[in-house]
């Protein structure tokens, strides 16, 4: 029998895919995603559920959201994942522009019910046709409403999004508006973006999902059977099973094929809600090994304590409104030479040393530094870099 005893040697692991490197971030324990002050009151009510939540995460991140029923756990997975946006004007929430995040939901499996007699197999070709994952699409920061898609067509509004560059440390997309000629485009700062009207952010969004594909490789990734067949067998789903109907799935395959389709993105952090409510307990011993083998960050909301000592090393306590984080005991993390530096300046140096870092976070090499140079000079012209996308 294997090392788990003879009852675990029966399980059919789940092996998720290796993310690789973050575009610029040169080690696994540098933040790529941020929450600073943020406050969140639910629109029609007064309750604030957060009135000051910070948060860090990096790609060595396992982090448990623990608190009471309706402390705003999801709320804050939400927001941090870009479902949800804070409330206007205060605090910030920041993700790396390049970074592939998966969302599992606690109605995860509800999303199979509309495809229960499709195959496995045609459920994941249908979810990414195109190399874009359609549940992203769905979500209310991506989808324009239908007065959102009549504002775009007034004259002179920006109607689409078709080219980005980073400039210094200033990210710059190119704007087609209205009643111009295709070839009459501008390049607009993020902050002036920022500014303009919410559709135009969703736009920005969109932009950022389809070179989030470019890069994992998912626009190229074919979604032929044998592509999609191996992909499934890595999460202990045969042939068999991905070629027969996904409502002769028991509900331990159903949810290995949930968890397959939220990795066919190649992510570099996975965000779970409460997934041991629907896992039964061999699909949950090969999810906990799967995480854990994981080379990238992981959150997970749970009230599972076997769960959350198993995989994580820090909780996050979400209560009044605020966020505790806390090294689970023996799991505390060395800090960073730069970190101890900051820390013993004190005051607010120490809380933004790693979000300042984060957005900064990468020492040049001279050849690096001659191409960023070489990069600022062309960058005074409307250039087109690798991130400029056509329609074909």
């Amino acid at each position: 029998s294997s090392r788990g005893g003879p009852r675990r040697s029966h399980i059919k692991p789940i092996r998720f895919p290796d993310p690789g490197p973050l575009e610029g971030v040169k080690n696994r324990s540098k933040c790529i995603m941020y929450m600073k002050d943020v406050s969140f009151t639910y629109p029609g009510t007064t309750k604030q559920i957060l009135t000051a939540a910070n948060v860090k995460i990096t790609q060595d991140s396992r982090a448990a959201l623990v608190g009471e029923n309706g402390a705003g756990k999801t709320t804050l997975m939400k927001l941090l994942i870009g479902d949800m946006n804070p409330d206007e004007g205060v605090g910030d929430v920041w993700q790396h522009h390049n970074l592939r995040l998966a969302y599992i939901a606690q109605h995860s499996m509800h999303h199979l019910e509309e495809s229960i007699n499709n195959t496995p197999l045609e459920y994941l070709q249908n979810r990414f046709y195109l190399g874009r994952d359609k549940e992203i699409a769905k979500r209310s920061s991506h989808n324009l409403s239908k007065d959102e898609l009549l504002a775009i067509t007034e004259r002179g509004a920006i109607c689409e999004i078709i080219g980005r560059q980073e400039r210094g440390k200033t990210l710059f997309y190119e704007c087609r508006r209205t009643g111009r000629k295709e070839s009459d485009t501008d390049w607009e700062p993020m902050s002036a973006l920022q500014k303009k009207d919410e559709v135009v952010m969703k736009m920005v969004r969109n932009f950022d999902e389809k070179l989030k594909s470019m890069h994992s490789g998912m626009d190229l990734r074919p979604l032929t059977k044998e592509e999609v067949r191996l992909h499934l067998a890595e999460f202990g789903i045969d042939e068999d099973l991905a070629m027969g109907k996904i409502k002769r799935m028991s509900g331990g395959q159903k949810s290995r094929l949930v968890l397959a389709a939220a990795m066919w993105i190649n992510p570099h952090i996975i965000a779970l809600d409460e997934p041991t409510n629907y896992l039964d307990n061999d699909t949950l011993a090969a999810l906990t090994k799967a995480l854990s083998d994981f080379k990238g960050g992981v959150l997970t909301i749970s009230h599972n304590k076997a769960f959350i000592n198993e995989l994580c090393n820090e909780t996050w306590l979400v209560g009044d409104g605020v966020v505790l984080a806390q090294a689970i005991q023996g799991k505390e993390k060395k800090l960073s030479v730069a970190e101890k530096r900051a820390l013993k300046k004190g005051g607010d140096d120490a809380s933004d040393f790693a979000l300042n870092e984060a957005k900064d976070n990468k020492k040049l090499t001279t050849a690096e530094k001659k191409a960023q140079k070489a990069a600022a000079a062309l960058a005074k012209g409307p250039v087109k870099d690798a991130y400029h996308v056509r329609k074909h």
